[in-house]
């Protein structure tokens, strides 16, 4: 998390040093395994982390939203009562959308805001950057419309505001992460029931690396739209009945009546969530090493099934899988690019970092960034600020 008391200050310098704040925060999110699985209602096994978005909101006696960002230059501005989507307002539509989102619901403010946004998060790193910054806005807009709205909710209007205004297909995985994160937890999520068990992260037993391959996607202009295509061609097959439940054999038998991506795609998709599965119970038994196997295996058939690695991706996991302590490794998120989440045995982690950023650039040529992180609690109201005199 940014510093409050720096994003505070240029908060000041930009609106204006009076008044009060809220303060507001949401986390990133790893997904250890369980990746293209949640838009068929698979179970997953998120984490949020301690790195993401923070969000200073101020009331205003009008109607108008100013918006700026620690890391992008300007102002840019809206009305509470006109928020239409509009490709110039860029990074702040992930906001807007969301007041928008709400509206359509009847959840509407009657005032204006300053909004300040400050992330560590890199952009396009498979870490739910825009969840963040969808499920911080939430937040701050829930406090002052006091709506009563759950955390449930809110990551089901990010996820609408991702889907119907930005125009991302995707599923509840990444909001529902940022907004039920459980410091010190894993999250088994039912993305069909939006049920989530947090499931004890040992610790002591494991240190969580994110390596960053620098190589930065973008989902609407990816291929993950056609790859949420080929699993519903599939899943058609098997009408009123969910891909996650099918099994392999079932599968087997209507192969022949598939387009050979669709039915790579319906293969990665039973087998993650068998996988998923397995992985919850060996984290919960403290069976590191399965859990890492199952990791390599996932990235294999997210890799060979689902063609959403890359060479960067496989650099990095090959990178990972190479170096002594590490405990398991696949890449994370969407795909194409981004990063990859390792589990790294403690006390090995700055050899293994080490090992990964001069392997991958021996691969790739680019550097890469492996940074260790922790799990956090879901998106809140930190507290509030009083700027200038009381």
């Amino acid at each position: 998390m940014r510093d409050v008391l720096e994003v505070a200050d240029a908060f000041a310098a930009e609106f204006g040093a009076h008044g009060r704040l809220g303060v507001f925060f949401a986390p990133g999110r790893v997904n250890l395994i369980g990746d293209h699985i949640d838009y068929s209602g698979g179970m997953v096994l998120p984490m949020a982390l301690d790195r993401g978005t923070l969000v200073l909101a101020r009331p205003r006696a009008d109607t108008l939203l100013r918006a700026a960002s620690l890391d992008r230059p300007g102002v840019v501005t809206a009305d509470v009562h006109n928020t239409e989507f509009n490709p110039e307002h860029g990074w702040f539509s992930y906001v807007l959308g969301v007041l928008h989102t709400m509206g359509l619901d009847s959840y509407r403010l009657d005032h204006g805001l300053d909004i300040f946004v400050a992330g560590d998060l890199p952009d396009g790193a498979g870490l739910s950057s825009s969840a963040s910054l969808e499920l911080a806005a939430g937040v701050a807009f829930e406090s002052f419309g006091k709506f009563g709205l759950s955390h449930t909710e809110l990551a089901l209007i990010g996820q609408r505001t991702e889907n119907d205004y930005i125009g991302v297909s995707c599923g509840i995985m990444d909001q529902l992460a940022v907004a039920q994160g459980v410091a010190g937890h894993a999250l088994l999520m039912d993305c069909a029931e939006l049920a989530v068990t947090p499931v004890p992260f040992p610790d002591r037993a494991v240190s969580l690396v994110i390596a960053n391959t620098n190589h930065r996607r973008s989902l609407t202009d990816s291929a993950y739209n056609e790859r949420r295509s080929d699993v519903e061609r599939a899943a058609a097959r098997f009408a009123g009945e969910s891909l996650v439940s099918v099994d392999l054999s079932a599968l087997a038998a209507v192969g022949d009546e598939l387009d050979e991506a669709a039915l790579r795609r319906a293969r990665h998709t039973i087998t993650e969530q068998a996988r998923v599965v397995a992985a919850a119970a060996a984290l919960e038994a403290g069976d590191l090493a399965m859990l890492g196997r199952l990791m390599r295996q996932s990235h294999e058939s997210l890799r060979d099934d689902f063609d959403v690695t890359g060479p960067e991706l496989d650099a990095i996991v090959a990178a990972a899988w190479a170096q002594p302590g590490v405990i398991g490794a696949r890449m994370t998120g969407a795909g194409f690019g981004g990063c990859a989440v390792v589990l790294v045995t403690p006390g090995a982690e700055p050899d293994v970092i080490a090992g990964i950023e001069r392997d991958y650039l021996a691969a790739i040529g680019t550097p890469a960034t492996a940074t260790v992180m922790h799990g956090d609690d879901g998106a809140r109201k930190i507290g509030e600020l009083v700027l200038g005199a009381p």
